[in-house]
């Protein structure tokens, strides 16, 4: 089983609790550590920020392509409507379909 990784922010707030809790321990600048802390959530909260925003984006574009998509097919079906669906002339306007891709036979 592989071993948890510590985050420098989990090792932190180790070293804060322990200062704490043991008053004849080494000497350390808690207040620099609590900066430390505070720095590192503040950036956790900025990368959450964009992270919203990128999702928030991504939603828009997928629903603006619903809309758009479904106004390239109301085009291409007047297009058809108006050449006829095996017109020749319809090529001019529509791409041609990908064909689905054949499955391989395993045996």
């Amino acid at each position: 089983m592989a071993k948890k990784s510590v985050t420098a922010q989990e090792r932190l707030e180790q070293l804060l609790a322990g200062a704490k809790v043991n008053a004849d321990g080494p000497v350390l600048d808690v207040a620099a550590l609590k900066g430390y802390v505070d720095e590192l959530n503040s950036l956790e909260a900025a990368a959450n920020q964009a992270k919203q925003a990128q999702k928030a984006a991504t939603k828009a574009r997928d629903d603006r392509l619903k809309v758009v998509l479904a106004e390239v097919l109301k085009a291409e079906l007047a297009v058809k409507s108006h050449y006829g669906p095996k017109s020749p002339k319809v090529k001019e306007f529509i791409l041609s379909q990908p064909k689905a891709a054949k499955k391989s036979k395993d045996k």
